[in-house]
């Protein structure tokens, strides 16, 4: 894990959505300056929605699956750094967390057209996108609020914005989970219909929708949770809210001993 110094402002992202993220220049271990996207949190969201902790989830995550991301690391405002910065971007820095901010390598794509989503996404990753969002239970993917969150070019995609996943592990108090026991009742709470690629996956042929999702449960079947905790370990020595992460944990481990049942709901979900 590592983390980043900003060295300079290059713009605010307005079509960033609501945390309008900024555009920095950061300086690597080696000392090679690289664009980062740094988000920035209010205090309330660090501390109720934990938002820095589960960005690094869905990477580590979204690599335990193959799929693509970019790096991410933590950034430092430095007081220089701070002072150099456009009023506007000062009076944007105000009232937000004044500690270590989230940040990801930009790439120059562009936002999915999700009436076109086919150009570059073949059937299985569409499978294994959708089987990984309900997995983690991002609801910013589609979702009420249509927001693809994936980005394409003409060779790749690249899935960003995870910072709404683990929903009912926000609650650091909460031992238990109702997401748990429904799930081994063959209960799965997660707004499929309203994903992204649900209308896709709908659409195809019955006989293919058997297998669709054999990528994703073997990746399941196989998966380390190692990474994850380190990610959690080292979050935490940083000052960084991760929310309940003991339930985060228990949950993964509970579907990832269980892939025949996720992916049963999963398939039921697309028929």
């Amino acid at each position: 894990m590592k983390i980043f110094d900003a060295v300079s402002f290059q713009k605010i992202i307005t079509l960033g959505g609501s945390t309008n993220p900024w555009r920095v220049m950061v300086c690597d271990e080696k000392g090679v300056l690289r664009e980062f996207v740094v988000k920035l949190f209010t205090e309330r969201q660090m501390e109720q929605q934990h938002p820095i902790a589960k960005e690094m989830f869905g990477n580590v995550l979204a690599r335990e699956f193959d799929l693509p991301v970019s790096e991410v690391g933590l950034v430092h405002f430095s007081n220089k750094f701070i002072e150099l910065l456009p009023s506007e971007a000062k009076k944007q820095l105000d009232g937000k967390d004044s500690g270590l901010k989230f940040g990801c390598e930009w790439k120059a794509m562009s936002i999915v057209d999700p009436s076109n989503l086919k150009s570059i996404l073949k059937d299985y990753d569409l499978a294994t996108v959708f089987a990984f969002d309900n997995f983690v239970f991002n609801l910013d993917r589609g979702g009420y609020r249509k927001k693809p969150n994936l980005l394409i070019d003409d060779e790749d995609f690249l899935l960003i914005d995870h910072e709404q996943i683990f929903p009912f592990a926000d609650d650091v108090d909460n031992d238990n989970s109702k997401i748990i026991q429904d799930f081994q009742e063959g209960i799965w709470h997660y707004p499929a219909d309203k994903h992204l690629f649900h209308p896709h996956l709908y659409k195809m042929r019955k006989n293919a929708k058997s297998e669709i999702f054999d990528t994703f449960w073997s990746y399941l079947q196989s998966l380390n949770v190692v990474a994850l905790r380190e990610m959690a370990y080292f979050l935490a020595s940083q000052n960084i809210s991760i929310g309940n992460f003991a339930l985060v944990e228990q949950y993964v481990q509970k579907i990832k001993a269980n892939p025949d049942k996720f992916c049963n709901l999963l398939t039921q979900k697309i028929i």
